[in-house]
This record gives structure tokens, sequence and C-alpha cells, in this order.
């Protein structure tokens, strides 16, 4: 269903806001809401059944424990944690509510709060535990990400919470503290129909599963970042915002997030199974826009391959460092140009012409070339309207419509005019006064 959703999502895209195409939250009806929600009952169903084999078989062989342990745990991380990840961006409660519900079958509930209003302002910061650095391998990065992300979560419902009064209501209101309670009642719900054994595959499945997030994570963010301002903050208090989850604060102290902070992937079938998450530049410009609409830029930095490949990739550090660094390098030298020419690369235009042309650099030369051009032009004609005014100080002659040569030349042709007239004057008169007699 999900590979499928984009192309019936096309279909319903423009149906009208109806009384009969609404439903009980007042948000429209449509595919694109109703898959991600259809797959959180998909999800479990097919946890659950997996640890009932897990669970009650005893023919299975050691790696088909594992496997059946990895497997589950893939399919939670890559399609599971995706949608749980289309639905907490939503504006609709039920749509977050069931987010939230997909999270806690993995053990990370957490994330979402984070996510939201961490991750999204702290993205491309040496202050985003989500965000990999150039030369950081998946394995530092996955120890990092995890208790960062935990830590970013508490510090924030502390920050939030810090003028509720009473303790239990503060530990009630508490989103991280929600989040856990909600994973034990999934566990506790295997134990009471599968027993200890299917707890234990619930335990064991979620390490994987948020592997698989982390992985994604990596490869979305890898070296790139974002430049501090110059009025931006002392380091040191950053970092005390930063302890105190005061994260408005790293926000403003560095510039602002673009489609150049994000990695991206056009391939056909990791963008429809993983709801066009390789989007991402798109994603984190406007984070409530659904999966089906989101855009893609040529001028955005490309990953080599979808996010399938990369994540292979990933898991072997020197294959990544060797296929990643040079883009990255690549992909600074591409923003430091674009800055200083001032093209918006991201507009429509743009774009469809660098499809046109084939690549990025080859628009963009031909933009710069057709400006210097139009510049060379203003150029010369402002010289020779100087040039038609300083000739021309009476100025009866319209500079615009007269060449400054031909100025020039109707000037010379006035002066030599004027002289032959004064010669034929003082001749007449001397020829005059040599025929007149004298008094």
């Amino acid at each position: 269903p999900l590979a499928l959703s984009p192309s019936l999502t096309s279909s319903l895209r423009k149906t009208p806001r109806t009384r009969r195409n609404l439903n009980l939250l007042g948000s429209p009806r449509s595919s694109s809401e109703l898959v991600p929600a259809l797959w959180v009952p998909t999800q479990y169903a097919i946890c659950w059944y997996a640890a009932y084999v897990w669970s009650t078989s005893e023919h299975l062989k050691t790696y088909e424990y594992v496997g059946i342990v990895v497997s589950v745990g893939i399919l939670s991380g890559a399609i599971g944690i995706n949608v749980a990840h289309e639905l907490v961006h939503k504006t609709s409660s039920w749509e977050r509510f069931l987010g939230r519900v997909l999270l806690a079958g993995v053990w990370y509930g957490h994330w979402a709060n984070e996510h939201l209003y961490g991750h999204h302002r702290l993205v491309s910061t040496p202050y985003d535990p989500a965000t990999s650095k150039l030369g950081e391998s998946f394995y530092r990065f996955w120890y990092r990400s995890v208790t960062g992300t935990w830590a970013s979560a508490r510090a924030m419902e502390a920050r939030r919470l810090r003028n509720t009064n009473g303790i239990i209501k503060r530990v009630i209101s508490d989103a991280v503290f929600q989040s856990v309670i909600y994973s034990l009642a999934v566990a506790y719900g295997y134990y009471l129909s599968l027993g200890w054994y299917g707890m234990l595959f619930f335990f064991l499945q979620a390490p994987v599963a948020f592997s698989m997030l982390e992985a994604v994570n990596y490869i979305e963010h890898y070296g790139l970042y974002r430049k501090r301002r110059v009025d931006a903050p002392e380091a040191s208090v950053l970092d005390q915002a930063h302890k105190e989850g005061n994260y408005a604060v790293i926000d403003r102290a560095y510039e602002t997030v673009s489609p150049f902070h994000s990695w991206n992937a056009q391939h056909t079938v990791t963008n429809y199974l993983l709801l066009k998450l390789q989007r991402h530049s798109d994603h984190h410009a406007n984070a409530a826009r659904r999966y089906q609409v989101l855009r893609t830029f040529l001028a955005s930095p490309q990953l080599p391959t979808g996010y399938s490949g990369c994540i292979l990739m990933a898991l072997c550090p020197p294959v990544w460092f060797f296929v990643m660094n040079d883009r990255v390098k690549h992909c600074h030298e591409r923003i430091a140009r674009v800055e200083k020419s001032g093209v918006n690369v991201f507009s429509e235009d743009f774009d469809a012409e660098a499809r046109r042309l084939g690549s990025v650099e080859a628009a963009l030369d031909a933009l710069l070339a057709e400006k210097k051009k139009d510049k060379r032009e203003k150029s010369q004609k402002k010289n020779a309207t100087e040039v038609c005014r300083s000739q021309s100080p009476d100025n009866r002659t319209s500079p615009t419509t007269l060449a400054p040569h031909a100025m020039s030349r109707r000037r010379e042709k006035h002066v030599q005019n004027g002289k032959k007239g004064l010669e034929a004057r003082e001749e007449d008169g001397r020829g005059r006064g040599r025929g007149r007699k004298p008094a």
C-alpha cells in the first residue's frame, strides 16, 4: 500500500473540501492521510505474528531466530518509524497520536518531541545530536545521537514544565514519561498474549528499529552545516541555552535553514517506499507538508544512491568516506558560488533550466553570462548618454536617438556653416565699402 500511495493520491489530491469527505476531526479524508493511518494496525499485526512464531516455534534454528528479530526490526524502523515521522508532523491531533503509538512499539517515543522542537531547530549545527559531522563514522554517531536525543528530550520537557506546580502534575504532563508508559504498555501486551518470550521479542526488535532510524539520520545531513551569524552570542551563552533546552536562542544564532542543509535522493523506488522522505530539503523548509507533494530541487545536495544503498555504505565507514567526503566538499563550493552570485537556485524557473541543461553549474553559468551581458549593455548605453550630454549642453537633440559620432559631425557642420556665413558677410561689407563715394 505504501508503494502505491502516490498514484492513489494523485486522483484524490484535488478533491473538494465538503462535509462528505471530512472526518470527525475536520481534516480532509484522502489516501495521503489514510495510508499512514492504516499502517499502524498493520505494523502491530506483523510484529505480533512474528513474535508469536518466534516464541512458540521449537524447530527454528538459531540464525532463524536472529533473522526474524532483525527482519521485524528493519520493517519497524524503515517503514514504521518513517510513517510515524509523517504522522507526528501533522497538525491533526489524531494523526499525531497515531504517530506516537507507532513509536511506542519501538521504545522510541521520546524521539517525537525532540525531532519536532529540537532537530528542526538545531539541524546542521554542532548542537544537534542527529546531524553527523564530516569524518564521523556511523557507529560513533549512533551512540552520540541515541544518548543525545534522550538528553535533549528531557531538557526540553524540563524547560516546558518549569513553571508547573506539583510533582504529580509535572510527571503526568511530561511527554517523555508518557512515551515510556506507552512502551511499557505495549511490552505488557506482548507479555499477556505471548508470555515472557513475547515480551523479550519486543525488547530485542526495538534496538534494531531505532538503529535504522539513526542510520537514516546519519546520511541525511552528513557534513553539512549552517554558518554562524556575525551577531551571534558567545559560545558560553549558546552552551548554557543548549543545557537548558532553550533551542530558539541557538536557532537564531545560525543562518536560516535552506535546502543546502539536507541531502536528497531522486530515486523512485525508495522515494515511494519511504513516503518521499528523500526529498528532505523541502521537508525541512515545509515540515507540515504532506509527503506526496514534497518537491525536489536539482541544486540541493544529492546522494549517490537512494537511502538503501547509502545505509549499506554507511555501515562500512571507509567506503562511505571515500564516496561522500568529496561530495561534501563540492557541495560547500557550490554553496559559496551561489551565495556570491546572488542567484535563487531553488526557484522553479532555475530548476527547470538546470534540468534542461543537465546540471546546476551549466544553468548557473548561462544565467551569470546573461546577467553580465545585460550589465555590459547597460554600461555602454550609460556611457553613450554621458558623451552625448557632454557634447550637446543645450540638449536640443535627444541622446537616445542620436549616436555620439553623429552628433559630433552635426556640430562640426554647424560650425563650418557659421564660419562660411561670417566670411560671406565680411566680404560683402568690404565690397560695399570700396564702392561708396566720400561725402
